[in-house]
């Protein structure tokens, strides 16, 4: 029986910052969204189905975009992350449960709106082809922060620490993190306080690879918070920090890998110009066809 190896990608995002969904933005040099990209690396690595969580109201723009360029090549299919009315969504944890039932194997998780490089998927997938699908042990890949930073504004970014193995010790998130005049990265904690940090140490960009072992723990942890937090219309569960709790209380593992790069990404709409910068390089080089999906 053939294995399945899903990519998740993370789509459902209004874009605030950008001031639209980014998702859906043309940013390489025939017209590809992030997206495009992350399939076409996907594939060549080993994948063979994707899953897009998205938000209802995209879902024709979804189809007449993505889904109609690569649905000749490879399984693709919508999940959409609905929103109780009155609030904001419920985060990240939420959105990979809605996509449960799509799941059956070893899947990996993205953004929508990063660019990983061919290599992030291909450790990706190599970690999941040897993982357990019955054992708590998942991937995240890690990505120097000095790399990973905006010239428009601070950026949020969880931190990981690791054990001399290369296993997740502890994972913590950042924000408003950003590069000084003086060439300093500073970032606030989650307590306010202002942190240095170095430019090589490794932050998780949302690329994660689990098993179906995941889910129970998934869906305990999610079921809590909501219950904790349904009279708060902001809160929301970020994967970094439930991945973080099962770590900390020994309920998982979780093995960093490298990646590679070049990596970009759309925070701001000021990004724009840089991103289609890396990726029109990219494809001038021929690491991708003109247009992705040829």
């Amino acid at each position: 029986m053939r294995l399945t190896y899903t990519l998740v990608g993370l789509a459902a995002g209004a874009g605030s910052r950008f001031g639209g969904p980014k998702q859906l933005e043309p940013l390489g040099p025939g017209g590809e969204t992030m997206l495009d990209f992350a399939i076409h690396d996907a594939l060549q690595a080993g994948f063979n189905a994707v899953v897009l969580i998205v938000r209802r109201e995209m879902r024709e723009a979804f189809e007449r975009g993505v889904m109609s360029r690569w649905s000749d090549r490879i399984p693709i299919s919508l999940v959409y992350q609905d929103v109780p009315a009155g609030r904001k969504p419920w985060g990240t944890v939420d959105a990979v449960l809605a996509a449960a039932p799509q799941l059956p194997g070893a899947f990996g998780v993205v953004n929508a709106d990063d660019y990983y490089g061919a290599q992030a998927y291909r450790e990706l997938h190599t970690f999941l082809r040897a993982a357990s699908a019955h054992a708590a042990e998942y991937a995240v890949v890690g990505f120097p922060v000095a790399e990973t930073l905006s010239e428009s504004g601070g950026v949020t970014r969880a931190l990981l620490r690791t054990t001399p193995d290369g296993w997740l010790e502890h994972i913590e998130e950042m924000f408003e993190i950003q590069r000084q005049g003086n060439g300093t990265i500073l970032s606030r904690a989650a307590d306010g306080g202002m942190r240095a940090m170095r430019g090589d140490s490794l932050v998780s960009l949302n690329m994660w690879g689990f098993t179906p072992a995941v889910f129970p723990q998934l869906e305990r942890g999610f079921t809590a918070f909501r219950h904790a937090h349904r009279d708060d219309p902001r809160a929301e569960l970020p994967l970094p920090t439930l991945v973080g709790s099962l770590v900390r209380e020994r309920h998982a593992r979780v093995r960093v890998l490298h990646g590679a790069g070049p990596w970009c990404g759309v925070t701001y709409l000021a990004d724009r110009e840089t991103v289609a910068s890396v990726l029109g390089d990219l494809v001038d080089r021929g690491e991708y066809p003109r247009p992705a999906w040829a």
